[in-house]
């Protein structure tokens, strides 16, 4: 079907030039006539088709196929809802595609959320049951029947709204609700390039001070892992969810690295 599709339009080209010369000089000629109208539409269709090929070629790489990656972080199968602690609302989240390495997945995100929020907030940290996790460990156990509690990132905020935070295993930090004005995920698919995740947050000002020293903080770091698309899946996710525990604007955008 193809080939007949190529050729229709050449060889209709030539017929119909041909049909006016043979009758005029003679069959040879007319066999030439429709030799050369031939060549001639076939050099340019064929660079065109090879050019269009080279173009999708291009537009597939930069921008590949997501369906996959959801299933993947969904493999886990563990229902994690927001849910209701004695002092905070909290979710927990999972934020590598593979269980393999998650551990250390985790920990990296947790860290870097860390330092992005202490250059610009203060920040309490906490290390075991104390005020600033917020959330118990009794209260995480109940949703980590097939994961270590290592293997995942929460999110959480306090009831009366005055503190927001994470907790990773042991450890935690809290500071200021509304602090975080919107979080933005960057994806950027591999082309030419390696591709990346960068994750910024957009501070708010505090409504004591108003000044312009105060307004604008951003805070932006690129994530390493995040090169293949179950694990792009799973941050977005996470990220989406961070952003609503903060009370911030969610944005993700995409680029090809070209």
């Amino acid at each position: 079907m193809f080939w007949l599709l190529y050729l229709t339009l050449p060889v209709y080209a030539g017929a119909q030039a041909a049909s006016h010369v043979a009758p005029k000089h003679g069959f040879l000629a007319g066999l030439g006539v429709l030799i050369a109208v031939m060549i001639a539409v076939l050099v340019p269709q064929t660079a065109f088709l090879l050019w269009l090929s080279a173009v999708v070629d291009r537009r597939r790489k930069a921008n590949p196929e997501k369906g996959p990656a959801r299933t993947t972080v969904e493999s886990a199968d563990v229902p994690m809802p927001e849910k209701t602690g004695a002092r905070a609302r909290f979710r927990q989240l999972i934020v590598y595609g593979e269980e393999n390495g998650r551990h250390a997945a985790t920990r990296l995100v947790y860290d870097l959320l860390l330092k992005m929020v202490a250059e610009h907030q203060v920040v309490e940290q906490g290390h075991g049951e104390t005020d600033t996790s917020m959330v118990s460990a009794r209260e995480l156990a109940d949703d980590l029947a097939e994961l270590q509690p290592d293997d995942v990132l929460v999110v959480f905020r306090s009831h009366d709204n005055a503190w927001v935070g994470f907790r990773c295993g042991n450890d935690s930090f809290r500071f200021r609700h509304r602090a975080v004005g919107k979080v933005i995920c960057t994806i950027i698919y591999p082309a030419r390039g390696g591709g990346g995740y960068d994750i910024t947050f957009e501070f708010r000002a505090p409504r004591n001070d108003r000044s312009s020293a105060a307004r604008g903080h951003i805070a932006q770091y690129e994530l390493p892992f995040a090169n293949e698309a179950r694990h792009v899946s799973a941050l977005t996710s996470a990220f989406g969810e961070i952003a609503d525990m903060l009370d911030a604007k969610f944005v993700c955008q995409q680029y090809a690295d070209v």
